[in-house]
């Protein structure tokens, strides 16, 4: 059974395809199943460590994430930068009564399904059940991106394949749920 501990463990990882994994699949498949295995790193960024911070103080397990990563922090012990504006977004989103509706629902739902045959797992930031499925993203601006692929400038929503993170969801949880 998957939980919040063991969602990323390397065993529930080759069990089951996560949205992240697929779209690493879509760039590169040998890369990604190298990752899978434990053979390259995970991928990491500020950005995605700032995303993280976010998503922790929302589903309230924000103390934990500052213990389990030290490198957030200055040699003064203050929060470096790009996290001390992660936390004036986080004030100003709290301020917004309709945003904060949306993330008062269910924190952290995780679901299993199969698309294709292909086990897949999700974990939903905030499901309000029969009604809504929230995925919250930390974007530094809603610009287009350029993509070498398609030469031209996507959506932000289709360049970081937030489309098919959506699709993903939308049809485990219509599994789980109909």
């Amino acid at each position: 059974m998957l939980t919040r501990e063991n969602y990323f463990s390397p065993e529930n990882s080759m069990k089951y395809m996560g949205s992240t994994q697929f779209k690493d699949f879509m760039q590169c498949e040998a890369s990604a199943l190298a990752r899978v295995r434990g053979e390259l790193p995970v991928l990491t960024s500020t950005a995605l460590l700032v995303g993280s911070y976010v998503d922790a103080h929302f589903e309230g397990t924000l103390d934990l994430f500052r213990a389990q990563h030290p490198e957030i922090f200055k040699r003064d012990g203050s929060l470096k930068a790009e996290f001390e504006q992660a936390n004036m977004s986080i004030a100003r989103a709290e301020r917004d009564p309709f945003f904060m509706k949306f993330m008062a629902g269910e924190k952290q739902v995780i679901m299993t399904g199969v698309i294709e045959s292909v086990p897949v797992k999700i974990r939903i930031d905030s499901y309000h059940a029969d009604r809504t499925i929230v995925d919250l993203k930390c974007m530094r601006n809603f610009a287009p991106i350029w993509s070498d692929e398609e030469r031209a400038k996507l959506p932000f929503v289709e360049a970081w394949g937030y489309d098919i993170q959506g699709a993903i969801y939308q049809e485990i949880v219509f599994q789980n749920t109909g």
